[in-house]
C-alpha cells in the first residue's frame, strides 16, 4: 500500500510515516512450539479476586549492536543524512535496477535529448527539512535477485556524477505538488540528470528486446548525498516510494522532423533488485555508552532502524511458582520524548524473543501479526506477554527476555528512546502479573 505524504500520524508540526508491519530480518512471524493450553480459558466469575498481582519483577535493560540487516526489498528507499544529537550520524542511499516503459520501442529517426529527470514520491522523512546535495553514480557490478545484501553492502559506480551541473543542491518540498507539465502530481524528489546519460540509454533501449539485455548494458544507479558534516540537529532522510508509477527516470525529448515534444520512461518495479545503505557513526554517543557498558542502560536505553534493539530481561520470573494460572502479564515501555523534536519515535514496535534453547532464532511474541502500536495516552508501547509467560512456566520457552525493534526495522531510520527502570522521568518500565496458584 503506497503511504501518501498526507496520510500520516503528527507528533508534532513535523510528519511521522503512518507505520505498517514489516517483519524483523531474522523473526519469523510465529512461533513453531506448540502453544500451552493452560490458562486459555476465561475464569468463573469472580476467581480472579483470589488471583495474587505482582508488579515488582526485576527489570534489567540495555541496548544490543546490530553490525548490519538485511535491506532488499524494503518499503521505502532512503535517502539523505542527518546529525543525530542522541544516536550520532546517519547516512542513507540506494541502489536499484531499471527497466523501460516498452522494449523496441519506435523512436523518431532524428531527435533532441531536451532533460532527463529522476522523479521519486515522497513516503515521508525523518529529521528537518533542509537542502541537500544529491549524486547519482552508474552501477559497475550487475544486482543479482540470489544475493543477500546487508544495509553494509557496496555496490561498485563508474564513472562521474550524472547529475546535471547545478542541479544537484535541491530543498526538498514534501508539503506540495509538483507541477509536470499541465499536471499536479503528489509531492515527488525531482532531480535533474545529464542529457549524455538520457541519450545513452535511449540508444540502449532501442536495441533491447528484453529486460536482460537491457539489464546487461546498464546495470542500475545509486543515490546518493555528499552533505559534508552537518550541526546536531541538522539534516533529513527522506522515505522514497520508488515502485509507485509516479517515481520513474523520464528523457524528454523532441521529435527534430516534426516539432513535437515526447517523452520515454524507465521504470523501477518491484520485481527489479533494490537495497538501502546506511552508515551509522555512534562514537562518542550516549548510545555507544550502552552497548559498550550494558549496565548505564538501567537509566535510558536505545533502539534504532539497522542499528540497534532494545533488550529488556526479567531474571526475577524465574521466582514465580510453575504451577500457577497466568491471567494478566502487561509489560509497560515508556519512552523519553518530547513534543515537537524533528527525531520523533516509532509509532509502532516489534517485540521478539530467542523462545527456543536449540537455535537463535528471534520469534515475534504478537498474538497477531501487526505490531505494537504506541498508547499515546500511557506514553508508552503497551505488550501483552501472558501467552509468553505462561509457557515461560511450562518450560516450552527459555527465559531469555524480550527485544524491542522500530516496526520498519529496514525501511526508516526511526529511533527511541527508552527510560529504564532508574530513570529521573516520571514513569519507568514494569511487568504487572496477576495469577492463581493451583
Amino acid at each position: 500500500m503506497m503511504i501518501k505524504i498526507n496520510n500520516v500520524i503528527t507528533w508534532r508540526g513535523a510528519v511521522m510515516l503512518s507505520a505498517a508491519f514489516f517483519c524483523l530480518a531474522l523473526v519469523a512471524t510465529s512461533c513453531k512450539k506448540k502453544r500451552s493450553p493452560v490458562g486459555e480459558e476465561a475464569l468463573p466469575p469472580g476467581s480472579i479476586l483470589s488471583s495474587s498481582g505482582v508488579d515488582t519483577f526485576e527489570l534489567y535493560t540495555y541496548t544490543i549492536d546490530e553490525d548490519s540487516t538485511v535491506s532488499m526489498d524494503p518499503r521505502f528507499n532512503l535517502l539523505g543524512s542527518y546529525n543525530d544529537p542522541v544516536f550520532g550520524e546517519v547516512d542513507a542511499s540506494f541502489y536499484t535496477q531499471f527497466t523501460v516503459q516498452g522494449f523496441n520501442p519506435d523512436f523518431p529517426l532524428n531527435y533532441t535529448i531536451d532533460s532527463v529527470v529522476m522523479a521519486f514520491e515522497y513516503g515521508g522523512y525523518y529529521g528537518e527539512i533542509s537542502e541537500q546535495t544529491f549524486e547519482v553514480y552508474e552501477l559497475m557490478d550487475e544486482l543479482t535477485r540470489d544475493s543477500s545484501y546487508l544495509s553494509s553492502s557496496i555496490v561498485a559506480t563508474t564513472g562521474g556524477d550524472l547529475v546535471e551541473s547545478g542541479s544537484g543542491q535541491i530543498l526538498p518540498d514534501v508539503s506540495n505538488g509538483a507541477v509536470v507539465g499541465n499536471d499536479t502530481l503528489e509531492p515527488q524528489l525531482r532531480i535533474r540528470l545529464d542529457n549524455t546519460f538520457g541519450q545513452s540509454l535511449m540508444t540502449l533501449a532501442a536495441s533491447s528486446s528484453d529486460i536482460e539485455t537491457f539489464l546487461n548494458g546498464f546495470k542500475g544507479l545509486q543515490f546518493k548525498v555528499n552533505n559534508g558534516m552537518q550541526s546536531p540537529g541538522e539534516g533529513t532522510i527522506f522515505y522514497l516510494t520508488t515502485t509507485t508509477p509516479a517515481s520513474k527516470m523520464t528523457v524528454y525529448y523532441t521529435d527534430d522532423d516534426t516539432g513535437d515534444p515526447l517523452e520515454f520512461d524507465f521504470l523501477v518495479t518491484g520485481s527489479l533488485v533494490d537495497f538501502n545503505h546506511i552508515e551509522n557513526d555512534i562514537s562518542g554517543t550516549d548510545v555507544e555508552t550502552v552497548i559498550n557498558n550494558p549496565a548505564q542502560g538501567q537509566d535510558q536505553y536505545y533502539a534504532q532502524a539497522f542499528r540497534s534493539r532494545a533488550k529488556i530481561d526479567f531474571p526475577s520470573l524465574n521466582d514465580i511458582p510453575k504451577d500457577v494460572i497466568i491471567h494478566e502479564a502487561i509489560l509497560e515501555i515508556p519512552i523519553d520524548y518530547y513534543q515537537g523534536s524533528d527525531f520523533y519515535p516509532s509509532s509502532s514496535v516489534t517485540v521478539s524473543s530467542k523462545l527456543d534453547p536449540d537455535n537463535d532464532n528471534l520469534y515475534l511474541l504478537h498474538q497477531s501479526n501487526s505490531p505494537i502500536s504506541y498508547n499515546q495516552q500511557r506514553r508508552a508501547y503497551i505488550v501483552d506477554l501472558r501467552l509468553y509467560l505462561q509457557n515461560l512456566l511450562s518450560g516450552e520457552y527459555v527465559n531469555n527476555g524480550v527485544i524491542i525493534s522500530p516496526s520498519l526495522y529496514n525501511s526508516t531510520t526511526e529511533r527511541i528512546i527508552f527510560n529504564g527502570p532508574e530513570s529521573v522521568n516520571k514513569k519507568q518500565p514494569k511487568l504487572n502479573v496477576v495469577y492463581t496458584k493451583l
